[in-house]
């Protein structure tokens, strides 16, 4: 059973955290946040040590694998510094702001052999999975123009609101877009030019980009991610995949079957849970993938260059919205 040390107890490190409770594999023996009332209810959930120093954490706690839950200007830091001690590193997406953030990961994992993966949780989606099933089965015929939407409000929940800042979250391009950017170039190829637009630095609660894809296949995507939607509106996720004989369609609104809708004077706020079983949850599931490639020594499922492969098109996206040009790949 492998030993976990959960950096990072916000949204990301708390969904993680939920996940390794029905995971056989592994075992959460510390968790670290600067604020203790986090790092507390995630230990207690875990049955573990709170820390809210990493130093302290690193210095007392016995571990093998680092879970890096923190916001993505800190990845590179703690991940490598990690991996220096000879740990092996699980490090949410995106896997850094910048390429030389994210080959410096790289190749620090590669210098002290341990096992690095990113959390691009949307290969282990089932409504994904099946739809590139599909398409693998030839349902579709050859792709050709593919849509994603990826749509929610500006998160201002966020700690001393990082998100808003592009130099520590990368905005949308960088965090959200990214998503269904590691899908695409997953199963539909490399993509060669990248044309795309977004509200400005004028819009800091209304972040939007629209990227245009063309892939070597010749196939094209429209791919769209919003913090731009109203407060308290659902977070919504779609795909269109149109092949030379046919579609598929998804919808993330219309598979969740309990609607939960709360609201007061000052704001509203809307939830969709669509409760999965342990075995279809994504999260569990890239974990175990990740767990399963530390106790074989094997690769893992999501590669560290297939992340900065997906860094290099949201980069690409900011960059030709900022030039008002096409950006070669």
């Amino acid at each position: 059973m492998l030993r976990i040390a959960l950096l990072g107890c916000g949204t990301m490190g708390s969904t993680h955290a939920h996940a390794y409770t029905s995971l056989r594999e592994a075992k959460v023996v510390a968790v670290c946040d600067i604020r203790l009332e986090k790092a507390e209810a995630l230990a207690s959930l875990l049955g573990c040590v709170a820390y809210t120093s990493y130093e302290a954490m690193k210095e007392k706690a016995d571990y093998e694998v680092l879970d890096v839950c923190l916001p993505t200007y800190l990845h590179c830091r703690y991940a490598t510094d990690a991996m220096q001690d000879g740990k092996h590193v699980f490090c949410e997406k995106p896997i850094a702001l910048n390429l030389e953030d994210a080959d410096l990961m790289v190749e620090t994992a590669k210098e002290y052999g341990v096992t690095f993966s990113v959390g691009h949780v949307l290969r282990f989606f089932p409504q994904y999975q099946a739809a590139v099933a599909q398409i693998k089965a030839g349902r579709i015929g050859t792709p050709a123009l593919l849509r994603t939407t990826r749509n929610q409000a500006f998160p201002g929940w966020s700690w001393e609101n990082w998100y808003q800042d592009s130099t520590k979250s990368g905005g949308p391009e960088v965090d959200l877009a990214i998503h269904d950017y590691d899908w695409l170039l997953y199963n539909f190829g490399s993509v060669k030019r990248v044309y795309a637009k977004n509200l400005g630095t004028g819009h800091p609660k209304q972040m939007h980009t629209l990227a245009i894809l063309r892939f070597a296949s010749g196939a094209m995507a429209h791919v769209e991610a919003s913090w731009a939607l109203p407060k308290g509106i659902e977070f919504r996720t779609t795909f269109e995949l149109v092949g030379t004989d046919g579609q598929l369609c998804y919808d993330s609104s219309r598979d969740c079957p309990l609607k939960t809708q709360l609201g007061s004077d000052e704001e509203a706020s809307l939830f969709y849970d669509n409760p999965l079983s342990d075995e279809m949850n994504p999260y569990r599931a890239e974990l175990k993938a990740f767990l399963h490639a530390v106790e074989h020594k094997t690769e893992p499922v999501v590669t560290a260059p297939e992340a900065i492969a997906a860094l290099q098109v949201a980069l690409a996206a900011k960059e030709s919205a900022h030039s008002g040009k096409v950006v070669h790949l």
